[in-house]
């Protein structure tokens, strides 16, 4: 009897500790974003988007070809000038482009705003950036446009415009990389094509 007992003891400890190490596990994996409503830009262009900390960004890259009021953005390209690209990592825009209302009610971020994002992610910020990261912000790695209208690190840099302004041709860009899991702020020359990433108001 008091054999079964004690092994009895054991069973409900041994569950109840499971039970215990499995809500850890649970924890030490934090969802950093929430998903939150859908935007549509003036061509019906669906975009996800989440809210992280305080602010909410859309969770994909750009793809709109025209502004709020209809008015069609010259400087707004596709990889290659391929189409097929579109879809999964939207346009590159030149910066003066970038700056261009293209969904009421948000706005290209500036550096102090891309602070704010930083900061409120802490440790990691590229790991938690990047598809599959905890954030949900899904950084995708489209590459850029160069100064002279070639395409290239396509799935090896993510560059993505700031409303902030480096020097008099140059503005503040940040990068995130799939070979390192930095997360760099540079200047980039305005004429340069850049990824999109726009913040609510």
């Amino acid at each position: 009897m008091k054999n079964s007992y004690i092994t009895i003891l054991f069973v409900v400890l041994g569950i109840g500790f499971i039970s215990c190490k499995k809500e850890i596990q649970k924890k030490e994996i934090p969802i950093i974003g929430t998903e939150d409503s859908l935007i549509t830009d003036y061509e019906g262009n669906i975009y996800k988007t989440v809210k992280i900390g305080t602010q909410i960004w859309m969770a994909e890259n750009l793809k709109a070809k025209y502004t709020s009021d209809g008015t069609t953005v010259s400087e707004a390209y596709v990889y290659n000038n391929d189409e097929s690209y579109l879809q999964d990592y939207g346009r590159f825009y030149t910066w003066e482009a970038a700056k261009k209302s293209y969904i009421k009610g948000w706005h290209l971020p500036g550096e102090a705003e891309w602070d704010i994002l930083e900061t409120f992610l802490g440790n990691d910020v590229a790991i938690k950036l990047k598809v599959g990261g905890s954030s949900g912000f899904e950084a995708k790695l489209a590459g850029y446009r160069d100064y002279w209208g070639g395409y290239t690190e396509l799935n090896s840099w993510g560059v993505f415009w700031t409303s902030s302004v480096y020097t008099a041709d140059h503005s503040f860009v940040r990068n995130v990389f799939s070979f390192n899991n930095n997360f760099e702020h540079s200047g980039c020359g305005n004429i340069a094509g850049n990824s999109v990433r726009l913040l609510m108001d």
